[in-house]
């Protein structure tokens, strides 16, 4: 698995950024992407592109309001013809995510909790998104933990780890209920 994630420094170029997705299509090797703002519709034919609303905003110049399914999912479809990317992987804040893959899509909710710190919320779920990805996960697997794991980073304060064991708990009481 290749995630990238430059949060706009510029050590990915688009030259850079198409050889490497170009070689991992080669070797089977998925790729992910968390992007910023430059270089946002670079990342051509990626397996799964995460971006956070302001992203989606910015990156394609255009008003969506997490509320309106209708807006959301137009604007992921303008995104994937874009890029052509297999799995988009949209965080909503305090909305949830929404995720689309083919011919499925999911919205889920956020989970309530006591949030302290949104520091390294995204970085955790484009993680655990490429982690379940790379197993095979299925669409709505991926978006409900990955949305699971970056709601558990922001009770803390900092850019913190996941808890592997609270994380597994409320991974199965997740389950438990769907």
């Amino acid at each position: 698995m290749i995630v990238f994630e430059d949060y706009d420094k510029g050590a990915l170029t688009p030259y850079l950024i198409e050889r490497i997705t170009e070689r991992a299509r080669q070797e089977g090797i998925p790729c992910a992407v968390d992007p910023k703002k430059r270089n946002f519709l670079h990342y051509k034919g990626v397996d799964l592109f995460k971006p956070n609303l302001k992203e989606l905003r910015e990156g394609l110049k255009v008003d969506v309001s997490a509320k309106d399914p209708d807006q959301v999912r137009s604007a992921v479809l303008i995104l994937e013809k874009a890029l052509g990317n297999a799995t988009s992987l949209l965080t909503l804040s305090e909305h949830g995510v929404y995720i689309h893959r083919s011919h499925e899509e999911h919205f889920l909710p956020a989970h309530h909790r006591s949030i302290a710190d949104v520091s390294g919320a995204g970085d955790t779920v484009i993680a655990v998104a490429a982690l379940l990805l790379a197993q095979g996960a299925d669409a709505r697997t991926l978006a409900a933990w990955a949305n699971l794991a970056g709601g558990l980073v922001c009770e803390q304060v900092g850019v913190v780890p996941v808890d592997k064991e609270l994380f597994r708990r409320e991974c199965e009481v997740l389950e438990a209920g769907a």
